[in-house]
């Protein structure tokens, strides 16, 4: 009896673990699908109301108030090469509250807590980072490590 028991625990757990895996893996790809899509890109303005990073320095989160058009949330995210890329040509030191910063989005929200990324990014008339790069960075950045947003 206690052998069918632990037996009947391991069918439970494999089941929910294979379940949990096919479902993150749908959710990366309908990402990677919806991403892939430069029509899904939109332009909007608005100025910096915060910026965090992540404890590894590896995603920036900048918060925006005043933001055009309006978005289901505030927060975006720099991720992978597009985030190197401004750190090591310090761009990212331009990033300052209150500064009034144009970028390129995908306003897509996928799950709950989930960030939208940025692609490109304008301060004061200067792209710190164009559009094809960073969709390029974003995309191999999002196949290679996937959000980790619903998972």
């Amino acid at each position: 009896m206690k052998n069918f028991s632990l037996l009947k625990s391991r069918i439970i757990i494999i089941t929910i673990s294979v379940m949990l895996v096919f479902l993150c893996s749908c959710t990366t790809n309908e990402q990677i699908e919806y991403y892939s899509q430069k029509d899904n890109y939109i332009t909007a303005t608005g100025t910096v109301s915060f910026i965090n990073f992540d404890d590894n320095y590896k995603t920036l989160y900048i918060g925006f108030t005043e933001l055009s058009p309006t978005f289901d949330d505030t927060c975006f995210k720099l991720v992978g090469k597009n985030l190197e890329k401004l750190k090591d040509n310090k761009n990212v030191d331009k990033i300052k509250i209150g500064e009034k910063i144009t970028f390129i989005t995908a306003p897509k929200y996928f799950g709950d807590g989930y960030v939208m990324p940025i692609v490109q990014i304008s301060i004061n008339g200067e792209c710190i980072l164009e559009f094809n790069e960073g969709y390029t960075n974003f995309l191999g950045w999002l196949s290679n490590t996937g959000d980790g947003s619903l998972c």
